[in-house]
């Protein structure tokens, strides 16, 4: 029997620590709902929680993204809506015009007037048709943006490259440069900014077997200090990992200037037929006319990019029928003309001697990037390409519409405007069909998104909610087992009290 150490009471004591440890856990799970409420509970199984949670964060705001971008999509088409009105109504009134019927001076006149008023209210909607202040129907979700594209060359020379030639291509707000520059031997490579001239230059490594990549270029950039209005706008992609030809040979490359989206065009002028890209950018291919007497016409897309059209020489078309089969062969031209003209008549070309070859450029010259000029719309919880969508809108303006100089105020003007008006409501018509299937699109996301925020959502309360019915168990067995505690370490209390006995 000894006196200095009570055996059980320590005992009693450990086991009552640990009974009200076990009674506390279960009171905070019982009162959080948590099977877990600290890494100590399930290091692992927090882990796996929290990404579920970042994910189902994720998915959560890309299904409000794609709310807010079908809101978007019926705000523009709500506005191509009523210009599909006006140009009905402008058919109708360039229809009357066009018989005989009416006079000039006076008919005719008023019937002008309405269609330049229509004119000027659908220039106005293109003008002032936006989304929490983005203008959707102006162009500037049309064609392509602003930047600049160039081509480091293949060769011997310093600033050349020892194997493949480099596309650069170059995204910036309008009037920025960049600057590309070999460095010195085994010099890192840089990148800085001058804000008195907006130039961005990169000085890459030319140490012997150093390849430059786009990962490389991407953290350059990252480290460049922009003013607030490029700030997430600037870009430099290249199609091929860079590597010069002569190391330690410090020189510069290449400048480019980033300048504003426009298309290119070649112009008839004798004959009246303008044929211009889709997309802007820089832009020489061609597309050549041949003439046949026989049904086997159309257009054909050749793998340089250039194109050939096959019309029959007595047949008349329209530019909507020329337009119909460049779109059906994935041509990313159009041609536009007044009225209708015969086969031959286009054959003609820009030279009556045999040049039957429209060459993009020659009018104007395309400028800018043709990539992208939407908007990005992140409809997926990662950045990969698949949750991303880009959405582009043609510019709506009776200009980019073709009606910008129709005038029914005499009949054979009227006449005229019949095909080109029917060509608009072709135009807005394929826009207003892409809006609706981009909005088909998102609901269908929006639902695949509620679906699989459910289903992870079921998974994490798996791993992190707790069970109350079992939990509420173990707080009853814990609860016991402490009272139980308690009255023994009450009792090996009293085991000394015996020793007395054999003092007495």
């Amino acid at each position: 029997m000894r006196i200095q150490h009570n055996i059980m009471a320590l005992n009693s004591h450990r086991q009552l620590g640990n009974n009200n440890s076990a009674v506390s856990k279960s009171l905070e799970k019982l009162s959080s709902g948590y099977r877990i409420n600290r890494a100590g509970d399930d290091a692992a199984g927090l882990a796996i929680s929290e990404k579920m949670r970042a994910q189902i964060k994720g998915l959560t705001a890309a299904s409000d993204n794609s709310q807010d971008a079908i809101s978007l999509v019926q705000t523009a088409e709500g506005g191509l809506q009523e210009v599909h009105s006006m140009l009905n109504r402008m058919q109708e009134l360039a229809t009357k015009s066009s018989n005989g019927t009416y006079t000039d001076d006076v008919d005719r006149k008023a019937l002008q007037d309405e269609v330049s008023a229509l004119k000027d209210e659908i220039n106005r909607i293109a003008d002032s048709t936006n989304f929490n202040g983005i203008n959707l129907l102006d162009g500037s979700m049309g064609v392509g943006t602003t930047g600049a594209t160039d081509t480091l060359a293949q060769g011997a020379a310093a600033g050349q490259l020892k194997t493949n030639a480099v596309n650069v291509s170059f995204a910036a707000p309008e009037g920025y440069k960049l600057k590309i520059a070999s460095g010195a031997d085994k010099a890192a490579a840089t990148a800085t900014f001058d804000e008195a001239t907006k130039t961005i230059t990169l000085t890459l490594e030319s140490t012997a077997g150093k390849v430059t990549t786009q990962k490389d270029i991407d953290k350059l950039l990252q480290g460049v200090a922009l003013p607030s209005e490029a700030m997430g706008k600037v870009k430099v992609t290249i199609d091929n990992d860079i590597e010069f030809a002569t190391p330690g040979a410090a020189a510069n490359i290449k400048t480019l200037t980033s300048v504003a989206a426009k298309q290119a065009t070649a112009t008839d002028t004798n004959t009246g037929i303008t044929v211009s890209s889709t997309k802007a950018g820089v832009n020489t291919h061609k597309l050549t006319i041949n003439n046949t007497t026989t049904e086997a016409t159309g257009a054909k897309a050749l793998v340089s990019g250039d194109a050939t059209l096959a019309l029959e020489a007595g047949k008349s078309y329209t530019s909507s029928d020329i337009n119909k089969m460049l779109a059906d062969a994935g041509v990313e031209m159009r041609m536009d003309f007044d009225g209708s003209k015969t086969g031959a008549e286009i054959y003609a070309g820009k030279s009556a001697a045999a040049d039957h070859t429209f060459t993009l450029g020659d009018t104007v010259a395309g400028a800018g990037l043709s990539a992208g000029g939407g908007i990005e719309l992140q409809i997926g919880d990662t950045n990969d390409a698949w949750n991303q969508l880009e959405l582009s809108i043609d510019d709506m303006h009776v200009s980019s519409l073709g009606i910008g100089d129709i005038d029914i105020s005499t009949r054979p003007g009227a006449s005229a405007a019949i095909s080109k008006i029917k060509d608009a409501i072709n135009q807005v018509s394929t826009s207003r069909g892409k809006l609706g299937a981009i909005q088909n699109r998102l609901e269908h996301t929006i639902n695949n998104l509620g679906v699989t925020t459910e289903n992870i959502t079921a998974a994490e309360s798996r791993i992190r909610d707790v069970d109350m019915a079992k939990e509420m168990m173990e707080f009853t067995k814990n609860s016991v087992l402490m009272q139980s505690a308690q009255a023994m370490l009450a009792q090996a209390n009293q085991q000394p009290q015996s020793i007395l006995q054999l003092l007495q």
